[in-house]
């Protein structure tokens, strides 16, 4: 998913990095955190910068591994969550050069804005859809909200490198099921680790989900706020 400077084009590379220039300036003017949720962006920020070192034999020759995007993008909100991926990346294209400074806007886009704003809106669609409660039917919509944000961004990188002719023994045909097919397994594992993250905050720290943009809006935390709202009547 770290795709490294040479690979493809400019003509890919810039129009990316237009389109991650403007969520950058978007998701600076938007981002609003809690003093409780400062310390947990970087406590996530460091865990799946840590774990994205971590490559998980695939099909092949192949590795991959975990993003992390829906977590942050479902625990922060999207904005905070393009921030943290776009810190991870950048330290790992400085510091171990996995990933290029070209096509870091390329990086960038798939990682930290298709892996992180498309799981959130995948999330409120089905939550508005399906009203689930806290139990499986959360984490089942949890679940679907990550693999397919991790899915769909390595969709797009491949594209990215089917369509470069700078890879040419890399066409569509085989950059993108390549992708799809390993990343359909990596989304599992995905989906897995978002669920066990957010099923552990909403056990130990429900003040921080109940902030977010994204898990704010759950029925349980909707019905804690109006309570709250309410005047106490005393007879």
């Amino acid at each position: 998913m770290h795709l490294p400077d040479g690979l493809i084009p400019l003509t890919i590379a810039i129009p990316a990095f237009i389109v991650t220039i403007i969520f950058w300036v978007i998701s600076f003017k938007k981002i609003k955190l809690t003093e409780q949720q400062v310390p947990m962006m970087g406590l996530l920020t460091a865990l799946f910068f840590a774990a994205m070192f971590i490559n998980i034999p695939l099909l092949g020759p192949t590795t991959a591994h975990i993003l992390g995007g829906a977590a942050i993008g479902l625990i922060l909100g999207p904005f905070a969550g393009l921030i943290s991926m776009t810190i991870i990346l950048v330290l790992q294209a400085l510091l171990f050069g996995d990933g290029g400074l070209i096509v870091l806007g390329t990086n960038v886009l798939n990682v930290g804005i298709i892996c992180v704003f498309i799981p959130c809106i995948i999330f409120i669609v089905l939550n508005k859809l399906f009203k689930p409660k806290i139990g499986s039917g959360l984490y089942a919509t949890i679940f679907i909200s990550a693999f397919f944000g991790d899915l769909l961004a390595a969709i797009a990188a491949g594209v990215q490198v089917g369509l470069s002719p700078l890879s040419p023994w890399y066409g569509l045909s085989v950059a993108v099921p390549a992708m799809a097919i390993n990343h359909s397994i990596i989304g599992v594992i995905e989906g897995f680790v978002t669920v066990v993250l957010i099923m552990t905050l909403l056990k130990l720290r429900p003040d921080i989900l109940e902030k977010s943009p994204i898990l704010g809006r759950l029925s349980i935390f909707k019905n804690k706020a109006k309570n709250e709202e309410a005047p106490n009547v005393k007879e």
